[in-house]
């Protein structure tokens, strides 16, 4: 009897020690991560996502896997965020402003008019305004690891948008909390809502006219639907960033080493593949809106100003006075800029 007793206790004691292990070591060793977005599959952003992981792959010796959920199937897309938080989802291409009815800061990375192009955005990440987006990421539970830059235009189907006044009586959809409040501001009516459902809102008419991403222009086949653009080939008023990031529930459990790897894909990706990837988006938008027959606008130099004006008299001032921090944000984004 004595002799069962001393080997069942090695098993016990292993087990044991299997259940008070910490779940970053526990979890520590080979995965396969859950990435989801809102974006059709062979997007942009959806390429941005599969190549980081194919490389992180590659240099894990296929420890660390992916498994990809575009166009919605795995979260909607605000969903996203709470998921993240929750370590429900592992990484997302999320637009950051879609949280900012939780985190009201991070409307900053949608703001009229305060980033002038893709790769002026970029320089963020080596930025104040950068590090202050980072640590706000942190301390809500997620870590950013690519940034994304998107150019934007505005889309209609009763008139060309060239100037604020353009929109007044028009349903529109703004993508932002301060493009929301300028542009209702100048007199349209708003509606809220993401760009993966604009294209069944123009074609029932709940929208009229919109602004998203060049991407999202094409990959959602809105020419379809518009007859108008002003388009970003020149000036845009609409920058967004719509970063890879990841849950800080998942960083933890990767190994120190696994973790090193994921940093250096995207430096890589921050440095070499955003901008040059990014940067042909609006020529894409051009062919097709001209092969479908769409109203092309350019916007000048001096209608670019006359928006700045106006979001320096709307969207800026209240973001400052109804955001805590919202100031400081908008004075190192605006430093940013230099």
């Amino acid at each position: 009897m004595q002799a069962k007793r001393n080997v069942v206790w090695p098993f016990l004691i292993v087990f044991v020690a299997l259940l008070i292990v910490p779940p970053g070591i526990a979890g520590a060793g080979s995965m396969t991560l859950k990435v989801s977005h809102q974006f059709a599959a062979g997007d942009v952003r959806d390429q941005m996502a599969r190549v980081f992981g194919d490389m992180v792959t590659e240099k894990t010796n296929g420890e660390i896997k992916f498994r990809y959920y575009p166009a919605q199937s795995l979260y909607k897309s605000k969903e996203q965020w709470d998921a993240l938080r929750k370590g429900a989802l592992d990484m997302s291409v999320f637009p950051l402003d879609y949280a900012s009815g939780k985190v009201p800061q991070l409307s900053i990375t949608l703001m009229p008019c305060a980033v002038t192009s893709v790769a002026q955005g970029m320089t963020w990440r080596n930025k104040p305004i950068g590090k202050k987006v980072d640590a706000l990421l942190e301390d809500n539970g997620v870590k950013n690891l690519v940034w994304a830059w998107f150019d934007g235009g505005l889309g209609s189907k009763v008139r060309q948008i060239v100037l604020p006044p353009d929109v007044k009586g028009t349903k529109l959809r703004a993508a932002g909390k301060k493009f929301e409040f300028m542009l209702s501001e100048a007199g349209a009516s708003i509606t809220s809502m993401p760009s993966s459902e604009t294209y069944h809102a123009l074609s029932t008419g709940v929208l009229d006219t919109m602004l998203t991403s060049s991407a999202s222009f094409v990959s959602y086949r809105l020419y379809e639907v518009l007859s108008y653009i002003n388009a970003p080939r020149d000036y845009s008023i609409w920058y967004m960033a719509e970063n890879l990031i990841m849950s800080n529930t998942t960083w933890k459990r990767l190994t120190p080493e696994q973790q090193k790897v994921f940093e250096e894909v995207a430096e890589w990706m921050n440095a070499n593949w955003v901008v040059p990837n990014f940067k042909t988006l609006v020529d894409k938008l051009i062919d097709e809106y001209s092969k479908a027959g769409v109203d092309i606008h350019y916007m000048s130099k001096a209608e670019f100003d006359q928006w700045l004006e106006f979001a320096q008299k709307t969207a800026w001032p209240e973001y400052a006075k109804t955001v805590e921090g919202g100031q400081e944000y908008l004075d190192l984004a605006l430093d940013a800029m230099k």
